[in-house]
């Protein structure tokens, strides 16, 4: 009886793994088969058993990473954040909400041709990303649908990805986010760009680029006047995980309380270092919407006291909304803890001072705490 269950275990399990075994069998005599018939070199096939080995493994670390791989050409991922934020004084209302609730679908139509959607769900579903990419080589890459404006390292920095809950002042004001005249766009509009790197040295590109036209009016939405905005960035790595960028946006869009064509242009630099368990961001940006000049810069340093687990943060975050008003300016003193439960699941806790250049300072500090998951 019991030899009888045995066998039948047995039976089972080869059910499960043969159709891997006859596979990699397949692979190994057709090379054979190759070889004997000197269709192929040894090394030839040395160098294709390599290349099978690798594409097994990176199959491997897709499945560990686990997006859901429906057929050939769509990857499906997402991201949720649930935050609580209390208000000092009579800033805000404490509570809870959705952040973010997201769907990314993307994939490879060819070996040079992509795509990616994009949707968020928290609040009124809408799309947030939604473009094709062709790569002819690594120096170009053309790009057309709606997608983040080339502009600012921190708005260009993923969601899920920021070291605190929140971006900089600056960065809510002048790159199409919460505070832009234009109203909140999540740092994107719709039009087409170019990108690239060149000069590689010991493995790594030395210089990248981007150009793009935009319509100017934000997304989801057609254009409103017959100007077009173009947004420009260049980045030179002039030493391994440090990054330097310039970048520029200049427009003419309607806004306003009189809602006429009005210059919006912005210009920053950023920089980048990312080193072990250290990282290191600054960046300073200034803009100019109509007559109005604004400008901002932050200073912003994390590391990790446990690899892999616990990250300590701060950050000092200034910004003149008005560049003619000395009393406006107002300047945040961020401090930040992030605990990774495992590299899919993070937990926030962040506390912000707040000082304005006002007499009578306003009680408007805040603590927030929010839960990442990545799936």
């Amino acid at each position: 009886m019991k030899t009888s269950t045995f066998f039948k275990s047995i039976l089972v399990l080869s059910v499960f793994l043969l159709p891997l075994i006859v596979n990699a069998q397949t692979n190994d005599e057709l090379l054979n088969l190759l070889l004997k018939k000197k269709l192929v070199t040894q090394q030839e096939a040395d160098s294709l058993r390599a290349d099978l080995a690798i594409k097994e493994q990176q199959n491997k670390n897709t499945q560990k990473a686990f997006p859901l791989v429906l057929g050939r050409a769509l990857n499906l991922t997402g991201l949720f954040q649930e935050r609580y934020q209390s208000f000092q004084g009579n800033s805000g209302i404490d509570g809870f909400d959705t952040r973010r609730a997201r769907l990314d679908f993307k994939g490879a139509i060819t070996d040079h041709w992509d795509y990616e959607l994009y949707v968020e769900f928290a609040g009124t579903p809408a799309l947030l990303d939604g473009y094709t990419t062709y790569k002819f080589a690594n120096y170009l890459k053309i790009s057309a649908g709606q997608f983040k404006i080339p502009f600012s390292v921190e708005s260009l920095t993923a969601d899920s990805q920021l070291e605190l809950i929140d971006r900089s002042q600056v960065e809510e004001a002048l790159t199409a986010r919460a505070k832009d005249v234009l109203g909140n766009q999540n740092g994107r509009d719709i039009g087409a760009q170019i990108n690239g790197n060149f000069l590689k040295l010991n493995g790594n590109y030395l210089f990248e680029y981007t150009f793009g036209v935009f319509n100017g009016n934000g997304v989801n939405r057609a254009d409103n006047n017959q100007d077009k905005d173009v947004a420009g960035r260049f980045t030179a790595h002039p030493i391994p995980d440090l990054s330097i960028s310039y970048d520029f946006y200049h427009g003419r869009d309607i806004y306003g309380t009189i809602t006429t064509t009005q210059l919006r242009n912005r210009q920053g630099f950023d920089a980048r270092y990312v080193y072990n368990r250290l990282s290191i961001t600054a960046e300073y940006d200034k803009g100019t919407d109509a007559t109005i000049n604004r400008d901002g810069w932050y200073a912003q340093a994390a590391w990790f006291l446990i690899p892999g687990k616990l990250q300590l943060v701060g950050k000092y975050d200034t910004y003149e909304p008005n560049k003619i008003i000395d009393t406006d300016r107002s300047n945040w003193y961020i401090g930040g803890i992030n605990y990774f439960f495992n590299p899919w699941t993070k937990l926030y806790l962040d506390y912000t001072y707040k000082r304005e250049e006002t007499p009578a300072q306003v009680r408007n500090n805040l603590l927030a705490a929010e839960i990442q998951v990545i799936f």
